[in-house]
Protein backbone atom coordinates (compact mmCIF):
# COMPACT_ATOMS: atom_id res chain seq x y z
CA UNK A 1 0.00 0.00 0.00
CA UNK A 2 2.78 2.40 0.93
CA UNK A 3 4.62 1.60 -2.29
CA UNK A 4 1.50 2.32 -4.35
CA UNK A 5 0.94 5.59 -2.48
CA UNK A 6 4.55 6.53 -3.21
CA UNK A 7 4.02 6.23 -6.95
CA UNK A 8 0.80 8.27 -6.81
CA UNK A 9 2.56 11.10 -4.95
CA UNK A 10 5.51 10.93 -7.36
CA UNK A 11 3.20 11.19 -10.35
CA UNK A 12 1.50 14.24 -8.88
CA UNK A 13 4.86 15.81 -8.16
CA UNK A 14 5.94 15.27 -11.75
CA UNK A 15 2.79 17.00 -12.98
CA UNK A 16 3.48 19.97 -10.69
CA UNK A 17 7.12 20.16 -11.85
CA UNK A 18 6.00 20.00 -15.49
CA UNK A 19 3.48 22.78 -14.91
CA UNK A 20 6.07 24.94 -13.18
CA UNK A 21 8.55 24.34 -16.01
CA UNK A 22 5.92 25.37 -18.56
CA UNK A 23 5.20 28.56 -16.57
CA UNK A 24 8.90 29.39 -16.36
CA UNK A 25 9.35 28.99 -20.13
CA UNK A 26 6.30 31.15 -20.82
CA UNK A 27 7.46 33.82 -18.36
CA UNK A 28 10.84 33.99 -20.11
CA UNK A 29 9.41 34.64 -23.56
CA UNK A 30 9.59 38.43 -23.10
CA UNK A 31 12.05 40.87 -21.64
CA UNK A 32 12.15 41.05 -17.85
CA UNK A 33 11.61 44.63 -16.73
CA UNK A 34 12.38 46.73 -13.68
CA UNK A 35 11.17 50.03 -12.28
CA UNK A 36 12.51 50.92 -8.83
CA UNK A 37 14.37 53.76 -7.12
CA UNK A 38 17.56 52.99 -9.07
CA UNK A 39 16.59 51.69 -12.51
CA UNK A 40 13.86 51.71 -15.13
CA UNK A 41 13.45 49.69 -18.30
CA UNK A 42 13.17 51.75 -21.48
CA UNK A 43 10.10 51.01 -23.61
CA UNK A 44 10.61 48.63 -26.51
CA UNK A 45 11.74 45.07 -27.18
CA UNK A 46 14.14 44.44 -30.04
CA UNK A 47 15.56 41.53 -32.06
CA UNK A 48 19.04 42.98 -31.55
CA UNK A 49 20.60 45.98 -29.83
CA UNK A 50 23.96 47.72 -29.54
CA UNK A 51 25.35 50.05 -26.89
CA UNK A 52 24.40 53.71 -26.74
CA UNK A 53 26.86 56.16 -28.24
CA UNK A 54 26.40 59.91 -28.66
CA UNK A 55 22.80 59.64 -27.46
CA UNK A 56 21.61 56.94 -29.88
CA UNK A 57 21.65 53.13 -30.02
CA UNK A 58 21.19 50.76 -32.95
CA UNK A 59 18.23 48.34 -32.64
CA UNK A 60 16.95 45.57 -34.90
CA UNK A 61 13.31 45.31 -35.99
CA UNK A 62 12.03 42.66 -38.43
CA UNK A 63 15.58 41.94 -39.57
CA UNK A 64 16.51 45.60 -40.21
CA UNK A 65 18.48 48.11 -38.13
CA UNK A 66 17.52 51.60 -37.01
CA UNK A 67 18.31 53.84 -34.02
CA UNK A 68 16.51 54.87 -30.82
CA UNK A 69 17.10 57.81 -28.49
CA UNK A 70 17.62 57.73 -24.71
CA UNK A 71 13.84 57.58 -24.11
CA UNK A 72 13.40 54.53 -26.33
CA UNK A 73 11.88 56.41 -29.27
CA UNK A 74 12.74 55.19 -32.77
CA UNK A 75 14.36 58.25 -34.37
CA UNK A 76 16.05 56.65 -37.40
CA UNK A 77 13.87 54.18 -39.31
CA UNK A 78 14.87 50.50 -39.25
CA UNK A 79 15.73 50.09 -42.94
CA UNK A 80 19.39 49.02 -42.85
CA UNK A 81 21.00 45.59 -43.15
CA UNK A 82 23.83 46.53 -40.78
CA UNK A 83 24.61 49.38 -38.39
CA UNK A 84 27.49 50.58 -36.23
CA UNK A 85 27.58 53.04 -33.32
CA UNK A 86 27.66 56.78 -33.89
CA UNK A 87 31.06 58.45 -33.75
CA UNK A 88 31.73 62.13 -34.41
CA UNK A 89 28.08 62.55 -35.41
CA UNK A 90 28.03 59.85 -38.09
CA UNK A 91 27.13 56.15 -38.11
CA UNK A 92 28.16 53.55 -40.67
CA UNK A 93 25.16 51.64 -42.09
CA UNK A 94 24.81 48.97 -44.78
CA UNK A 95 22.20 48.75 -47.53
CA UNK A 96 22.11 46.51 -50.60
CA UNK A 97 25.54 45.11 -49.73
CA UNK A 98 27.32 48.48 -49.51
CA UNK A 99 28.27 50.69 -46.58
CA UNK A 100 27.77 54.43 -46.20
CA UNK A 101 27.18 56.93 -43.40
CA UNK A 102 24.15 58.73 -41.98
CA UNK A 103 23.76 61.62 -39.54
CA UNK A 104 21.63 61.58 -36.39
CA UNK A 105 18.48 62.53 -38.33
CA UNK A 106 18.97 59.56 -40.66
CA UNK A 107 20.11 61.67 -43.62
CA UNK A 108 22.61 60.00 -45.95
CA UNK A 109 25.83 61.99 -45.64
CA UNK A 110 28.21 59.61 -47.43
CA UNK A 111 26.76 57.41 -50.19
CA UNK A 112 26.64 53.61 -50.02
CA UNK A 113 29.80 52.66 -51.89
CA UNK A 114 32.20 50.78 -49.62
CA UNK A 115 32.78 47.07 -49.00
CA UNK A 116 33.58 47.80 -45.35
CA UNK A 117 33.70 50.88 -43.14
CA UNK A 118 34.68 51.77 -39.59
CA UNK A 119 33.97 54.52 -37.06
CA UNK A 120 35.29 58.04 -37.52
CA UNK A 121 38.21 59.16 -35.38
CA UNK A 122 39.85 62.57 -35.63
CA UNK A 123 37.79 63.34 -38.72
CA UNK A 124 38.91 60.24 -40.63
CA UNK A 125 37.51 56.72 -41.09
CA UNK A 126 38.94 53.51 -42.49
CA UNK A 127 37.15 52.17 -45.57
CA UNK A 128 37.68 48.87 -47.36
CA UNK A 129 37.63 47.91 -51.03
CA UNK A 130 38.18 44.21 -51.47
CA UNK A 131 41.01 43.17 -49.18
CA UNK A 132 42.62 46.61 -48.97
CA UNK A 133 41.98 49.66 -46.83
CA UNK A 134 42.27 53.41 -47.07
CA UNK A 135 40.82 56.51 -45.40
CA UNK A 136 37.96 58.93 -46.07
CA UNK A 137 37.17 62.27 -44.45
CA UNK A 138 33.74 63.23 -43.08
CA UNK A 139 32.68 64.45 -46.54
CA UNK A 140 33.26 61.00 -47.99
CA UNK A 141 36.34 62.03 -49.96
CA UNK A 142 38.92 59.28 -50.39
CA UNK A 143 41.84 61.15 -48.88
CA UNK A 144 44.13 58.11 -48.71
CA UNK A 145 43.77 55.32 -51.32
CA UNK A 146 43.01 51.75 -50.31
CA UNK A 147 46.60 50.52 -50.61
CA UNK A 148 47.03 48.78 -47.26
CA UNK A 149 46.26 45.24 -46.11
CA UNK A 150 45.59 46.54 -42.57
CA UNK A 151 44.76 50.01 -41.26
CA UNK A 152 43.94 51.41 -37.81
CA UNK A 153 42.03 54.51 -36.75
CA UNK A 154 43.87 57.81 -36.43
CA UNK A 155 45.07 58.75 -32.98
CA UNK A 156 47.07 61.86 -32.13
CA UNK A 157 47.35 62.58 -35.86
CA UNK A 158 48.83 59.28 -37.05
CA UNK A 159 47.61 55.80 -37.99
CA UNK A 160 49.32 52.43 -38.22
CA UNK A 161 49.13 50.65 -41.58
CA UNK A 162 50.40 47.38 -43.01
CA UNK A 163 51.92 46.83 -46.44
CA UNK A 164 53.98 43.92 -47.78
CA UNK A 165 53.89 42.14 -44.38
CA UNK A 166 55.36 45.11 -42.49
CA UNK A 167 53.91 48.01 -40.49
CA UNK A 168 54.49 51.73 -40.43
CA UNK A 169 52.75 55.03 -39.69
CA UNK A 170 51.16 57.67 -41.90
CA UNK A 171 49.69 61.13 -41.33
CA UNK A 172 46.26 62.36 -42.43
CA UNK A 173 47.53 63.23 -45.90
CA UNK A 174 48.87 59.73 -46.41
CA UNK A 175 52.48 60.82 -46.01
CA UNK A 176 54.81 58.34 -44.36
CA UNK A 177 55.73 59.30 -40.81
CA UNK A 178 57.97 56.24 -40.68
CA UNK A 179 59.11 53.71 -43.23
CA UNK A 180 56.86 50.64 -43.39
CA UNK A 181 59.47 48.29 -41.98
CA UNK A 182 58.25 47.34 -38.51
CA UNK A 183 57.31 43.81 -37.50
CA UNK A 184 54.17 44.55 -35.46
CA UNK A 185 51.49 47.19 -35.12
CA UNK A 186 51.09 49.55 -32.21
CA UNK A 187 49.20 52.69 -31.16
CA UNK A 188 50.03 56.18 -29.99
CA UNK A 189 49.92 56.82 -26.26
CA UNK A 190 51.09 60.01 -24.56
CA UNK A 191 52.74 61.13 -27.79
CA UNK A 192 54.90 58.02 -28.17
CA UNK A 193 54.50 54.90 -30.31
CA UNK A 194 55.88 51.47 -29.42
CA UNK A 195 57.64 49.98 -32.46
CA UNK A 196 58.93 46.49 -33.03
CA UNK A 197 61.72 45.34 -35.32
CA UNK A 198 60.83 43.13 -38.29
CA UNK A 199 62.74 40.10 -37.04
CA UNK A 200 62.12 36.61 -35.72
CA UNK A 201 60.51 36.14 -32.33
CA UNK A 202 63.77 35.52 -30.50
CA UNK A 203 65.46 38.54 -32.10
CA UNK A 204 62.58 40.97 -31.71
CA UNK A 205 63.62 44.38 -30.44
CA UNK A 206 61.32 47.18 -29.30
CA UNK A 207 61.62 50.90 -28.73
CA UNK A 208 59.64 54.14 -29.11
CA UNK A 209 59.22 56.87 -31.71
CA UNK A 210 57.23 60.10 -31.53
CA UNK A 211 54.38 61.12 -33.84
CA UNK A 212 56.84 62.82 -36.20
CA UNK A 213 58.70 59.53 -36.67
CA UNK A 214 61.73 60.58 -34.61
CA UNK A 215 63.35 57.80 -32.57
CA UNK A 216 62.95 58.68 -28.88
CA UNK A 217 64.11 55.40 -27.34
CA UNK A 218 66.30 53.14 -29.46
CA UNK A 219 65.10 49.49 -29.74
CA UNK A 220 66.70 47.96 -26.64
CA UNK A 221 63.97 45.72 -25.21
CA UNK A 222 62.43 42.47 -26.28
CA UNK A 223 58.90 43.72 -25.63
CA UNK A 224 57.23 46.92 -24.45
CA UNK A 225 53.72 48.19 -23.80
CA UNK A 226 52.34 51.69 -24.48
CA UNK A 227 53.18 54.53 -22.10
CA UNK A 228 50.58 55.28 -19.47
CA UNK A 229 50.94 57.85 -16.70
CA UNK A 230 54.51 58.49 -17.80
CA UNK A 231 55.68 54.87 -17.53
CA UNK A 232 55.83 51.92 -19.94
CA UNK A 233 56.09 48.23 -19.15
CA UNK A 234 59.23 46.70 -20.66
CA UNK A 235 60.92 43.30 -20.82
CA UNK A 236 64.64 43.27 -21.62
CA UNK A 237 65.19 39.78 -23.04
CA UNK A 238 62.85 37.18 -24.53
CA UNK A 239 61.36 34.80 -21.95
CA UNK A 240 64.40 35.06 -19.65
CA UNK A 241 64.05 38.36 -17.83
CA UNK A 242 61.14 39.73 -15.78
CA UNK A 243 59.02 42.73 -16.67
CA UNK A 244 59.57 46.15 -15.18
CA UNK A 245 58.66 49.77 -15.94
CA UNK A 246 60.70 52.45 -17.71
CA UNK A 247 60.32 56.24 -17.87
CA UNK A 248 60.43 58.42 -21.00
CA UNK A 249 64.24 58.50 -20.88
CA UNK A 250 64.39 54.69 -20.96
CA UNK A 251 65.51 54.37 -17.36
CA UNK A 252 64.15 51.42 -15.40
CA UNK A 253 62.30 52.97 -12.46
CA UNK A 254 60.34 49.93 -11.18
CA UNK A 255 61.87 46.47 -11.02
CA UNK A 256 60.24 43.23 -9.98
CA UNK A 257 60.12 39.50 -10.61
CA UNK A 258 57.00 39.56 -12.76
CA UNK A 259 56.25 37.34 -15.77
CA UNK A 260 53.27 39.52 -16.76
CA UNK A 261 52.26 43.15 -16.22
CA UNK A 262 49.60 45.57 -17.43
CA UNK A 263 50.05 49.29 -18.06
CA UNK A 264 49.29 51.69 -15.22
CA UNK A 265 45.70 52.88 -14.81
CA UNK A 266 44.62 55.03 -11.90
CA UNK A 267 48.13 54.95 -10.37
CA UNK A 268 47.96 51.13 -10.13
CA UNK A 269 49.21 48.30 -12.34
CA UNK A 270 48.34 44.61 -12.43
CA UNK A 271 51.39 42.34 -12.11
CA UNK A 272 51.78 38.57 -11.93
CA UNK A 273 54.26 36.18 -10.36
CA UNK A 274 54.07 32.69 -8.90
CA UNK A 275 51.71 33.88 -6.14
CA UNK A 276 49.08 35.18 -8.59
CA UNK A 277 47.84 38.56 -9.84
CA UNK A 278 48.10 41.64 -7.63
CA UNK A 279 48.51 45.41 -7.80
CA UNK A 280 51.46 47.75 -7.34
CA UNK A 281 51.54 51.55 -7.04
CA UNK A 282 53.78 53.87 -9.06
CA UNK A 283 56.70 53.31 -6.71
CA UNK A 284 56.51 49.54 -7.18
CA UNK A 285 55.00 48.94 -3.74
CA UNK A 286 52.51 46.04 -3.47
CA UNK A 287 49.07 47.39 -2.51
CA UNK A 288 46.86 44.29 -2.64
CA UNK A 289 46.95 40.59 -1.95
CA UNK A 290 47.25 38.09 -4.80
CA UNK A 291 44.23 36.81 -6.70
CA UNK A 292 43.54 34.21 -9.38
CA UNK A 293 42.40 37.00 -11.72
CA UNK A 294 42.76 40.78 -11.61
CA UNK A 295 41.82 43.57 -14.01
CA UNK A 296 42.95 47.18 -14.31
CA UNK A 297 41.33 49.97 -12.32
CA UNK A 298 38.64 52.05 -14.02
CA UNK A 299 37.96 55.76 -13.40
CA UNK A 300 35.47 54.65 -10.72
CA UNK A 301 38.48 53.74 -8.54
CA UNK A 302 37.56 50.05 -8.33
CA UNK A 303 39.09 46.96 -9.92
CA UNK A 304 37.65 43.51 -10.57
CA UNK A 305 39.35 40.57 -8.88
CA UNK A 306 38.47 36.88 -8.61
CA UNK A 307 39.45 33.71 -6.78
CA UNK A 308 38.96 30.16 -8.01
CA UNK A 309 35.98 28.19 -6.74
CA UNK A 310 36.53 24.74 -8.19
CA UNK A 311 36.06 25.11 -11.94
CA UNK A 312 34.26 28.42 -11.41
CA UNK A 313 35.28 31.87 -10.14
CA UNK A 314 34.09 34.21 -7.42
CA UNK A 315 34.29 37.88 -8.45
CA UNK A 316 34.35 41.05 -6.40
CA UNK A 317 35.92 44.52 -6.38
CA UNK A 318 38.76 46.18 -4.49
CA UNK A 319 39.71 49.83 -3.97
CA UNK A 320 43.17 51.29 -4.57
CA UNK A 321 44.32 50.32 -1.08
CA UNK A 322 43.46 46.68 -1.71
CA UNK A 323 40.31 46.68 0.44
CA UNK A 324 37.59 44.33 -0.78
CA UNK A 325 34.78 46.87 -0.92
CA UNK A 326 32.44 44.45 -2.73
CA UNK A 327 32.97 40.90 -1.54
CA UNK A 328 33.97 38.08 -3.87
CA UNK A 329 30.49 36.60 -4.13
CA UNK A 330 29.52 36.85 -7.80
CA UNK A 331 29.78 34.23 -10.56
CA UNK A 332 30.73 36.93 -13.05
CA UNK A 333 31.39 40.65 -13.13
CA UNK A 334 32.23 43.46 -15.52
CA UNK A 335 33.99 46.74 -14.83
CA UNK A 336 32.36 49.80 -13.31
CA UNK A 337 31.18 52.44 -15.75
CA UNK A 338 29.16 55.51 -14.84
CA UNK A 339 28.55 54.38 -11.29
CA UNK A 340 27.45 50.78 -11.78
CA UNK A 341 28.77 47.37 -12.83
CA UNK A 342 27.09 44.27 -14.23
CA UNK A 343 27.36 41.23 -11.91
CA UNK A 344 26.13 37.65 -12.22
CA UNK A 345 24.51 35.46 -9.58
CA UNK A 346 22.46 32.27 -9.91
CA UNK A 347 23.09 32.20 -13.66
CA UNK A 348 21.54 35.64 -14.28
CA UNK A 349 22.89 39.18 -14.50
CA UNK A 350 22.01 42.32 -12.57
CA UNK A 351 23.79 45.50 -11.50
CA UNK A 352 25.57 46.78 -8.40
CA UNK A 353 26.64 50.27 -7.27
CA UNK A 354 30.15 51.13 -6.10
CA UNK A 355 29.02 50.93 -2.45
CA UNK A 356 27.82 47.35 -2.97
CA UNK A 357 24.11 48.15 -3.26
CA UNK A 358 22.42 45.81 -5.73
CA UNK A 359 20.25 47.90 -8.04
CA UNK A 360 17.75 45.17 -8.87
CA UNK A 361 17.15 41.41 -8.83
CA UNK A 362 19.23 39.20 -11.10
CA UNK A 363 16.93 39.10 -14.11
CA UNK A 364 18.78 38.87 -17.42
CA UNK A 365 20.66 36.32 -19.51
CA UNK A 366 23.10 38.99 -20.71
CA UNK A 367 23.81 42.66 -20.02
CA UNK A 368 26.13 45.36 -21.29
CA UNK A 369 27.93 48.15 -19.47
CA UNK A 370 26.38 51.51 -18.65
CA UNK A 371 27.12 54.09 -21.32
CA UNK A 372 27.81 57.79 -20.78
CA UNK A 373 24.05 58.24 -21.08
CA UNK A 374 23.57 55.93 -18.06
CA UNK A 375 21.94 53.20 -20.17
CA UNK A 376 22.87 49.51 -20.44
CA UNK A 377 21.76 46.72 -22.77
CA UNK A 378 19.78 43.78 -21.33
CA UNK A 379 18.72 40.49 -22.91
CA UNK A 380 16.43 37.54 -22.20
CA UNK A 381 16.65 34.81 -24.82
CA UNK A 382 16.44 36.47 -28.22
CA UNK A 383 14.78 39.62 -26.87
CA UNK A 384 16.89 42.74 -26.29
CA UNK A 385 16.20 45.96 -24.43
CA UNK A 386 17.73 48.65 -22.22
CA UNK A 387 17.72 49.79 -18.61
CA UNK A 388 18.40 53.37 -17.55
CA UNK A 389 19.82 54.73 -14.31
CA UNK A 390 17.46 57.10 -12.48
Amino acid sequence: MSKKRFFIISGAALLIVAALAAWIVISNLGLKTVDNEYLMTLPGEWEGAKDFSEGLAAVKIDGKWGYIDTEGNLVVKAIYDGAYNYSEGLAAVRKDGRWGYIDKEGNIVIAFQFDTTYAFSEGMAVYGQGNYYGYINNKGEKVIPADYSEATSFREGVACVKKNSSYGFIDKNGNAVTEITYGASSKVSEGLIAVFSDAGVEALKSGFIDTAGKVVLEPAWYDVKPFSQGLAAAQKEAFTTPWGFIDREGKTVIEGDWDFVESFAGDRAVVHDQTGYYFIDMTGKTVSKAYGKAYSFTPAGLARVATANGAAWNFGFIDKNGNEVIGLRYEGARDFYNGAAAVKDGGDWGFVKADGTELCDFLWDETGDFSEEGIARIQNGDVHGFVKLK
